[in-house]
């Protein structure tokens, strides 16, 4: 497959009006599926201090209600599904669609592209928009004067981490929670693209890998038992991830979270509303604080790991600031150094990043990456085929 030529395609046929896309020669289609998300408001918490930042992003309605894209290899429901989740500080799906398309046509599986909370298009169109973008990163440099990597990408997620950095739990939450629900729904044969009990499998690409990581850790009422994944630029522990980037976040921003999390969370989240958690989210929440990861849950973490050897593959990149593969093979290793499961790394002959593993060029480069890309999404496609 062109890499290059097929994200050029797709780019230009999407996003486009109406529920169903179909890509010029192909039997492949998009279908975009509204979703209603289950995952508790908790708009009653207006008056408490601790919680204004919840309420507040309790009204943001995109996040609650949206579509999501499926690539759709025929027209017949399929009994195999392929569930692929984004980066942090996504805006839009451009980057994916090939990645996507890739999957669909290679497995014949269908390819859910599900957006995790407060982010692609279930944020803030302003979030994206550099002009609305303008006078907060003028604000935020003008108070910090030793801010680096603050960018109009990144500035809306930097500026809500540094007021709240509970918004990165309770959104990594309530993305599992939405997943929970859609695997529920295809299990019950409600998905309108999928047979009843169809056998779902995962692509987690940067922190959506981190959250697919802790789904399998947890796999709340066994869920995933029959499932495999595939970390793509991810594995590593949440203190081995460097986010500094001007598409990711801030420094002031990253400095906020990689304190608190190892040093004020669990008090944090022990205070929170336990009567408004979802009990079978438990188990989630004792594997992200295992992937912080905290002393204490350092069991939970290996017993959880042993039991994914067959079930996860993990691909790391060799020039990957953000996660890189020393930090990924320390976080899978047990106390003996044995992996818990498969790790492959690779790298490419050109520039590329963490955040950009596929770049467009318009130069003969352009032919380096479509090798590149076609190798490694089809060691992907064999993994969760």
């Amino acid at each position: 497959m062109s890499y290059t030529y097929h994200h050029q395609k797709l780019a230009g046929l999407f996003p486009s009006a109406g529920e169903e896309i179909q890509i010029p020669e192909s039997n492949t289609r998009i279908r975009n599926i509204r979703f209603e998300s289950h995952y508790p408001r908790q708009k009653h918490l207006l008056k408490t201090e601790d919680s204004s930042f919840c309420f507040e992003d309790s009204k943001i309605e995109e996040n609650w209600s949206f579509d999501y894209p499926v690539f759709v290899p025929d027209d017949k429901k399929n009994n195999q599904a392929i569930i692929l989740l984004h980066g942090l500080n996504e805006r839009d799906w451009t980057k994916y669609l090939p990645w996507a398309y890739f999957l669909a046509e290679k497995t014949k599986r269908t390819v859910i592209l599900f957006p995790l909370a407060f982010h692609i298009n279930r944020g803030k169109k302003e979030w994206s928009d550099p002009r609305s973008m303008l006078n907060l990163v003028k604000s935020r440099k003008s108070v910090h004067q030793d801010i680096i990597q603050l960018s109009f990408a990144n500035a809306a997620l930097s500026n809500r981490l540094t007021e709240d950095p509970m918004r990165f739990y309770r959104a990594g939450l309530q993305s599992a929670s939405d997943l929970l629900q859609l695997l529920d729904q295809i299990k019950k044969g409600n998905h309108p693209l999928l047979l009843k009990n169809a056998q779902v499998n995962f692509l987690g690409y940067s922190i959506g890998a981190f959250l697919t990581q802790i789904l399998f850790m947890a796999n709340p009422d066994n869920m995933l038992a029959n499932s495999k994944a595939v970390l793509f630029c991810g594995g590593a522990s949440f203190n081995k991830m460097s986010g500094t980037s001007k598409l990711i976040m801030d420094n002031l921003a990253y400095k906020k979270l990689i304190h608190f999390y190892p040093n004020q969370f669990e008090s944090h989240s022990n205070q929170s509303s336990n009567h408004n958690r979802v009990k079978r989210l438990e188990p989630i929440i004792q594997s992200f604080k295992a992937m912080i990861p905290l002393p204490s849950f350092r069991q939970i973490k290996e017993t959880a790991m042993a039991g994914l050897s067959k079930k996860i593959t993990a691909i790391g990149l060799l020039k990957d600031k953000v996660i890189p593969i020393h930090d990924i093979r320390e976080t899978i290793k047990d106390s003996r150094g044995k992996t818990f499961f498969t790790f492959h790394w690779a790298d490419f002959p050109y520039d590329y990043s963490h955040e950009n593993p596929f770049p467009v060029f318009k130069t003969n480069q352009k032919y380096a990456v479509d090798k590149s890309f076609d190798r490694i999404f089809s060691a992907i496609s064999l993994a969760i085929k």
